[in-house]
């Protein structure tokens, strides 16, 4: 590391900008090809040579940085040079460049970066079960770079296991829970701390089960181990275990669950690597594996842990082990480590390997605070802590009922024969019987058995006449642990040829909202779009989406000429406004009306889900913007709650928001290429205490990246789908941010690639269709304007042309609203956007 002359600020430079955890590396193969992209910005290299010339040498007073002597070896003084303000703020650029070039780079890929793949279905049972457990499950959704590959459990043992690997160059910790049926902790009498002693890093109820440390590669080194298998006995009275996994994410650190994995990352993840790469000499990664595998190595790390304990934030654990980790190692509190080090290297080369020992953990405090946490920094990206339930019966039965449509009472007079379908993972069942029309039994009811708990599942119902003609039909998603409830509605009609205009809504002072036929078409275009606050001028469509179990549309837009108050109070005398509506997609459009009570100065959106309740709207009054929850269904002038919230996003305004019938929300921003995924509170919280994102993207174009993200909408499997008009294409997630192989082997649909060619929405309907809108050119002619529908394989079915709107939403009966670009004078002088419906025509 050192020459006779001593290091110039351009070799320091080098140093501290390939130091970064994800971008530092000992096998020298991968350091060559990070080295070379460092000196490939020469400007930004240069620029931080430069910053570390003009504050002078490092010594004990300052300058680019303070050395602090942290022990000896023998009798030779060991200094940590502790980079100074300056020094790591020219430094942040340079490795955000860098890593952006290094995860751009697919010979990296598995070395210094990876994509975890999600999987397609919920888990199923293995046959026969790993003894002694009475049932074994693979199949499990990886999340934030944990893989499940086998849960195992006995409901009456109690006992359970589960076997892990992580992908992630970081330590996870796993701390289990033990619920009761109604979800309270079960105390464990009499259980035995796997915890070194003394250590804080456990609670009543909160049990440590063990570490996973990573399996596939860390700092360009091949892991050994590939699975980490963590077992345990549950108290009685427990139903579910409810582990609760810890790492080094930026949102969300927790003071038992997060010291462990951070130091243990921090000392074997980032410092011993970096004295391998220091010293030079790397051939092989057996001396580092078995340093992994040293229980007595790993034992004394987490008992010097405690100096985490007053850490509030990742941030500032980050900065308390970067201050004294060269201390810990050389200072005698890591005597077992020191010395298999020392058997290893010589005392030269871990004098001066010492001087840069912190500096792996200085290039992730850059990453915290130059504002760049995003999927390209993998580590920080995920969650500090995330949890998953599992119960100890996991299989049970799936029980589905079919209820009369609610407009009619009964069922159709016809009626002569139903027949019940049930999906799940690929797997298709079946019930069918036979009916007498209005005199059939009040409910049908089927049942279907050895189901995993949490697997989602969809039902289709059928009605036919003697003829075997559908009089009535109904579909529902849910889980297997949920009792499914279906009320047949219309049949949907056969397949579409095109799409035609047939009704808009309109208003009169006595009447109020109705729907009347679409008899002159509405050539309003993006070009009629006008952010001035002179009269009345509409400039934005926020977004539009259905609740099906409410028959509800819901929809937000920008205008001016408004003379409404603000939410909150005050008003803007006729300015700009976002504004925020609901109303029934029945024949009585006020059923469920909710115009808005007021509007907002900053960007607001919303979302609905399927039901009452669990719909959001996006608040920016507040910052991080808060997702608050609003009700839908019952007439009356939206109310727009504040301070307490089931989420928040960090970005401050977005292009869409979904709303996922898992509990999550997922909004995509534009202007930042980026997807936030949300997982909600069950209820709304202080928006201090409210939950946060998790991020996917930043700029590019290989699974994971985006590219002018415009919409988001969810698979009738749950799967999310981003529509990227940079890119002109699809893009699918799960829920936790992995890419997903939907269309075969890709994650990518590749839609329409004409260069003038600009994407505005997306939405899928209950069969897996796809929706996209688009306009051609300017978009100023109605003509320019299409609406293309795929399969959910991607293949091309339908092209409408001079579908002429901003945004779309899909209902049950695959009729297509659409929010255009013309307002109409509603009650009290108002404004509202003009909404049409096109219907499915078929011809013969």
């Amino acid at each position: 590391m050192t020459s006779p002359a001593g290091p110039s600020p351009m070799d320091y430079a080098l140093q501290l900008a390939g130091a970064h955890p994800e971008l530092s590396s000992p096998v020298p193969a991968i350091q060559a090809s990070v080295t070379a992209y460092i000196n490939s910005q020469s400007n930004e290299l240069y620029n931080l040579a430069t910053a570390i010339s003009k504050q002078g040498a490092a010594s004990p007073q300052g300058g680019w940085a303070k050395t602090v002597n942290i022990g000896k070896l023998g009798e030779t003084p060991l200094y940590q040079y502790n980079i100074s303000a300056a020094t790591a703020a020219a430094a942040g650029s340079i490795i955000q460049d860098t890593l952006i070039l290094v995860k751009g780079d697919s010979s990296l890929q598995n070395k210094l970066w990876t994509v975890q793949v999600g999987t397609d279905g919920s888990y199923q049972p293995v046959i026969p079960a790993i003894a002694p457990y009475a049932w074994t499950a693979d199949g499990f959704q990886p999340q934030f770079g944990i893989a499940v590959d086998t849960v195992s459990g006995d409901p009456d043992t109690l006992q359970f296991q589960i076997v892990a690997a992580n992908v992630y160059p970081a330590f996870y910790s796993v701390y289990a829970e033990f619920l009761n049926a109604s979800g309270a902790p079960v105390t464990p009498a009499g259980w035995t701390s796997r915890l070194p002693k003394g250590s804080p890093y456990e609670s009543a109820t909160m049990k440590f089960l063990g570490i996973v440390p990573p399996t596939l590669t860390n700092e360009g080194i091949d892991m050994a181990v590939q699975q980490a298998v963590l077992s345990c006995t549950a108290p009685q009275g427990t139903a579910s275990i409810r582990l609760t996994f810890g790492t080094l994410g930026a949102l969300g650190w927790d003071g038992i669950v997060n010291p462990l994995p951070l130091m243990l990352s921090g000392v074997l993840g980032y410092a011993v690597p970096w004295i391998m790469k220091s010293a030079g000499g790397y051939t092989s990664p057996d001396w580092y594996n078995g340093l992994l595998a040293n229980s007595a190595i790993t034992t004394e790390i987490m008992q010097a842990a405690g100096c985490l304990s007053s850490a509030a934030t990742t941030e500032d654990a980050l900065e308390l082990l970067s201050g004294v980790i060269g201390s810990l190692l050389f200072g005698g509190s890591l005597p077992k480590l020191l010395a298999a080090l020392r058997k290893v290297y010589d005392d030269a080369s871990l004098i001066a390997a010492a001087q840069g020992i912190n500096w792996p953990l200085a290039g992730l405090l850059s990453s915290l605070q130059t504002g760049v946490v995003s999927g390209i920094v993998e580590t920080l990206s995920v969650p500090a802590t995330f949890t998953q339930p599992y119960r100890l019966d996991a299989i049970t039965s799936s029980r589905v009922e079919v209820r009369p449509d609610p407009n009619h009472g009964a069922w159709p007079l016809t009626a002569a024969r139903y027949k019940i379908q049930w999906q799940a993972n690929g797997a298709t069942k079946t019930s069918e019987g036979s009916m007498n029309g209005i005199w059939t039994d009040a409910v049908l009811s089927a049942s279907f058995a050895d189901v995993p708990r949490d697997t989602a599942v969809s039902v289709q119902v059928f009605l036919y006449n003697s003829a075997g003609a559908v009089v009535g039909e109904g579909q529902a998603q849910g889980y297997a642990s949920s009792l499914l409830q279906i009320a047949i509605e219309e049949s949907v009609p056969g397949p579409a040829s095109s799409y035609t205009a047939v009704m808009e809504l309109s208003y009169d002072s006595t009447a109020g909202y109705s729907w009347k036929p679409a008899v002159t078409p509405d050539k309003s275009t993006v070009a009629n779009l006008d952010c001035s606050n002179v009269g009345t001028r509409l400039c934005q469509l926020t977004g539009m989406s259905y609740n099906a179990a409410e028959a509800t549309l819901v929809y937000g837009w920008r205008a001016s000429g408004i003379l409404a108050s603000l939410c909150g109070g005050g008003t803007t005398n006729g300015a700009q406004m976002y504004r925020l509506q609901a109303i029934s997609i029945s024949a009585s459009v006020g059923e469920s009306l909710n115009p808005p009570s007021c509007g907002f100065n900053t960007m607001t959106t919303i979302a609905s889900g399927n039901g009452k309740d669990n719909n959001l709207f996006f608040d920016t009054r507040v910052v991080p913007g808060a997702l608050r929850d609003i009700a839908l269904g019952d007439a009356g002038p939206f109310q727009f709650p504040s301070g307490q919230s089931c989420g928040h996003l960090t970005l401050s305004a977005i292009d869409d928001l979904v709303v996922h019938p898992a509990g999550y929300a997922a909004a995509v921003s534009g202007a930042a290429n980026m997807l936030q995924i949300v997982q909600l509170s069950g209820s709304p919280v202080d928006d201090a205490a409210a939950p946060g994102p998790a991020s996917v993207g930043g700029s590019g174009t290989r699974a994971g990246l985006l590219q002018l993200p415009v919409a988001v909408a969810l698979t009738p499997d749950g799967f999310i789908v981003v529509l990227e008009s940079g890119n002109r294409r699809l893009q699918v997630f799960d829920v936790n941010g992995n890419s997903v192989n939907y269309f075969g082997s890709s994650p990518f649909l590749p839609l329409r690639q004409d260069s003038g060619v600009t994407y505005l929405d997306l939405d899928i309907d209950s069969s897996g269709n796809m929706y996209v809108l688009s306009y051609q050119g300017n978009g100023a002619a109605a003509s320019q304007y299409q609406l293309d529908i795929y399969s959910s394989s991607g293949t091309l079915l339908l092209t409408t042309p001079s579908m002429n709107a901003a945004k779309i939403a899909v209902d049950s009966w695959n009729n297509i609203y659409t929010l255009d670009y013309s307002l109409m004078q509603v009650a009290g002088g108002d404004w509202s956007p003009i909404v049409r419906v096109w219907a499915p025509m078929t011809t013969t």
